[in-house]
């Protein structure tokens, strides 16, 4: 073999090599459907008249935020939220405030993900003693409302969070909890520890990227049937 074949040989032979897996590569991102992991849906599931599953969602609400407005869940619907627990008098308000910095900072600039804070202390957390606190913690976010700080009556409030998120000691809880577009709970993480609040901010990108699958699947099906008629 002279040295013109056989480098015509090794080209070809590396030619192949490389447009192989090239090939597998563009098959399975054109031709199959894209997987990936998903969150779990937390809480008790309950069944409908037909035999089908039901996922917990948290039961509506209706109390004060900062700005003295009426937050409710449905108020909240299409965006994701982790909701916290504390009263801004806790003697852990630096540690809890700081560990929420992290996901507020991260995602500063995204309207449809936000912060929930239920006041363990509404006696003390009137509309302006949260606004001063949501002030000083959210001046570098590029949306306002995305760190929504609630307070309301103390019975209905420690009601709520006791039977909504299944806590049973709200005074000394450090759980957070990540809730969806609709309202189901879908992370629960410890406060108190730096790689549980990583874990959520990953879990809020996370389910984030299935909304938005699921939203443009659900525009593929509308522009679908639109074509069909």
């Amino acid at each position: 073999m002279n040295k013109t074949s056989a480098i015509k040989k090794y080209t070809l032979l590396a030619g192949v090599l490389f447009l192989f897996p090239l090939s597998l590569v563009l098959f399975f991102g054109v031709y199959t459907e894209h997987n990936f992991n998903t969150l779990p849906y937390l809480g008790p599931y309950e069944l409908d008249a037909r035999g089908d599953t039901l996922r917990y969602r948290l039961p509506n609400f209706a109390f004060i935020n900062q700005n003295a407005e009426v937050v409710t869940l449905d108020s909240l619907q299409g965006k994701v939220w982790l909701a916290a627990f504390y009263g801004t008098n806790s003697p852990h308000i630096r540690k809890i405030t700081a560990r929420l910095l992290w996901p507020n900072f991260r995602y500063r600039s995204k309207d449809d993900i936000a912060i929930v804070s239920f006041s363990l202390d509404p006696d003390h957390d009137t509309p302006e003693v949260l606004k001063a606190y949501i002030e000083q913690t959210t001046r570098y976010n590029d949306h306002d409302g995305k760190w929504q700080f609630l307070t309301g009556d103390r019975e209905t409030i420690n009601a709520f969070i006791r039977n909504g998120f299944m806590l049973d000691d709200i005074e000394h809880t450090a759980m957070m909890f990540l809730v969806d577009s609709e309202g189901h709970l879908r992370g629960q993480y410890n406060g108190n520890l730096e790689d549980e609040i990583k874990d959520a901010i990953e879990d809020i990108a996370l389910l984030k990227k299935e909304i938005d699958l699921r939203a443009y699947e659900e525009k593929k099906r509308i522009e679908a049937a639109g074509r069909g008629k």
